[in-house]
């Protein structure tokens, strides 16, 4: 099953496009403190009929949707907005005209870091643009979708309340065995999964061409992958809290809504030991709650580039307090990138990668073996963005679902 995944890790490499940030740690809640102002300076050929927009983590900046906060144009030409944070917030963000195809460049065209402002006092920032992204705004990239991909649109939960798409891959030959069961992966930012059309930024992750590959060469059993959509509530969705004793609510819809309806619809392996969750940033963070929280239900977890110090290290701690006796049997795959993280900390290593590098050292301490029970993957330079991600996703998925 690993022989393939030291291979795999020679190629996976730095593709940098705009990102949702390590942490997607603008603060948000609360009453606010402080107003940052933004100052946009545009390029002199930005066209006067399009819109600019400050794109980032906190939900009055898009939730990273390309389009965000509106900027008022001046006199002078240059755009302002201003948003109230509370105090200390850390927020990240990038300039569009309305769209990832139209982000902001650098001046020779190339792809920037994201912008980072804390937000520690009543501040003006100044922002120059140097170029734009040529692609028209609001246009998308084709559909990308490989092998046999099924729609659920308007899939409603009763947990949450609200309405979203599932997408679902199927193995080849699954209408064709009619007996036959498969293995389930639930994966989350369901949208940025299969399809360039749909997906953050136009970059998809590849997962499907990525497991008719595998599968066709029997580096992973045929399997089913399920891609829950996410919507405007992705952070506070994503965040996993516990209160008054009760799981948080979008881990319930996954397990109690939406596997339960797949397993009704498809032909699934529906047990703990051939089920898995995955997902990316915030996504991988619940993922690895849920594998602990839902132990019964989630065999096999996909911690990509997991947003790990969100709210003070609470998944670390959480683990930390544990005997881990619930991860017996599981797989759980966790992987960082070192270009991930702002934050530079003894030996030059960021915030991002020591948290990995803690959350592993509890599962090592609690008895679990590497590559069998668990698996690491620190990628040099390694970006949090879809391209990278797409780069490792064959990796996690041979360590999660791969043949003898």
């Amino acid at each position: 099953m690993m022989r393939n995944i030291h291979g795999l890790v020679m190629f996976v490499v730095l593709l940098s496009l705009c990102s949702a940030g390590y942490a997607e740690d603008a603060s948000v809640g609360g009453e606010p403190a402080v107003t940052v102002r933004f100052l946009v300076t545009v390029p002199v050929d930005t066209p006067e009929g399009d819109g600019v927009y400050l794109c980032g983590g906190d939900a009055r900046m898009g939730n990273w949707d390309g389009e965000g906060l509106v900027l008022e144009r001046q006199e002078d030409g240059t755009y302002v907005g201003s948003l109230a944070f509370t105090r200390g917030g850390h927020v990240r963000f990038k300039a569009t005209r309305g769209s990832w195809l139209t982000v902001e460049k650098s001046g020779s065209g190339g792809e920037i870091e994201n912008r980072y402002v804390i937000a520690d006092k009543d501040k003006e920032v100044a922002v120059v643009i140097a170029s734009w992204a040529n692609g028209e705004a609001g246009s998308r990239p084709e559909p990308t979708l490989t092998g046999d991909i099924r729609r659920h649109d308007g899939f409603h939960s009763d947990i949450l309340n609200n309405d979203r798409t599932l997408i679902v891959y199927l193995p080849a030959g699954y209408e064709a065995d009619a007996e036959r069961r498969y293995p389930v992966l639930y994966m989350h930012d369901g949208q940025n999964l299969f399809d360039a059309s749909t997906s953050f930024a136009g970059y998809e992750w590849g997962v499907d061409e990525a497991a008719e590959r595998l599968i066709e060469g029997g580096e992973i059993e045929p399997i089913i992958i399920v891609g829950i959509y996410n919507n405007g509530d992705r952070m506070t969705e994503y965040t996993p809290r516990l209160e008054g004793g009760e799981r948080d609510a979008y881990a319930r819809f996954v397990v109690e809504e939406v596997k339960a309806f797949i397993d009704r619809t498809y032909r699934t392996e529906a047990g703990r030991e051939k089920t898995g969750v995955a997902g990316s940033s915030l996504g991988g963070l619940i993922s690895l709650y849920m594998v602990e929280a839902y132990a019964d239900t989630f065999g096999r977890c996909g911690g990509v580039s997991p947003s790990l110090g969100w709210e003070d290290r609470w998944l670390i701690k959480r683990w930390g307090g544990s005997d881990m006796s619930w991860a017996e049997g599981a797989r759980i795959w966790v992987d960082m990138g070192t270009g991930e993280g702002r934050v530079r900390e003894a030996g030059g290593l960021t915030s991002a990668v020591i948290h990995a590098r803690t959350l592993v050292g509890l599962m090592e301490g609690a008895g679990l073996e590497r590559g069998v029970g668990y698996e690491y993957l620190e990628v040099e330079g390694g970006r949090h963005n879809e391209q990278a991600w797409a780069r490792r996703i064959d990796a996690v998925l041979v360590y999660l679902y791969g043949t003898p």
